[in-house]
């Protein structure tokens, strides 16, 4: 509903994955990737050290409403079989109705669909619950990888944003593009 607190019903389950809030014991499984400079170098924070990641845990944990414009929903991307957090995934709440949606996930999980699962979840939470219009993606052109994930869920390049790329889908286009989707919040998958 536009203008209400994004709220998701946490944890949003997909085939694979559970996107839930961020906990102090997920500590671990962030430093694997939050210090991996091959992750890092497409991402907006630098290599981070374990207390580093420790306090950007610290600030993430339970960040899982977004009320106003710059207020982020941000989930740790978790797979069912095992529980090891492999990344995590959030949508920036700008101001009419808009997102901005971000991604990471650890190297050794790339290729396998992940970071589209997560993605796809959650921007089906915003587009179906939270009344979100349009979202968009900044990327370092580079990154085919992520420019791959942002196909696969209709995005569309859009322009350019300082040095990176910029790709944007709306409402219309996700629901032409993924009727009833998996990822749907509370869905429980197989």
């Amino acid at each position: 509903m536009p203008g209400a607190a994004w709220s998701p019903p946490v944890p949003l389950l997909t085939p694979r994955l559970v996107l839930r809030a961020h906990r102090p014991g997920d500590l671990d499984d962030l430093a694997a990737f939050h210090g991996d400079e091959e992750v890092t170098r497409f991402t907006p924070w630098p290599v981070r050290t374990r207390e580093q990641t420790a306090e950007f845990l610290a600030r993430r944990t339970g960040q899982v409403r977004a009320a106003a414009p710059g207020e982020a929903v941000v989930l740790a991307v978790q797979e069912r079989a095992g529980g090891t957090v492999v990344g995590e995934v959030l949508l920036l709440r700008e101001p009419d109705d808009a997102a901005l949606l971000g991604y990471a996930l650890r190297r050794d999980r790339w290729g396998l669909g992940l970071a589209t699962e997560a993605a796809g979840a959650l921007l089906e939470a915003g587009f179906s619950s939270w009344g979100v219009r349009r979202a968009a993606a900044l990327v370092v052109p580079a990154n085919t990888a992520s420019i791959a994930v942002l196909r696969r869920l209709g995005f569309a390049p859009a322009g350019a944003h300082g040095d990176l790329a910029r790709f944007e889908l709306g409402a219309d286009g996700w629901r032409a593009r993924h009727p009833g989707a998996a990822g749907a919040p509370g869905a429980a998958g197989p």
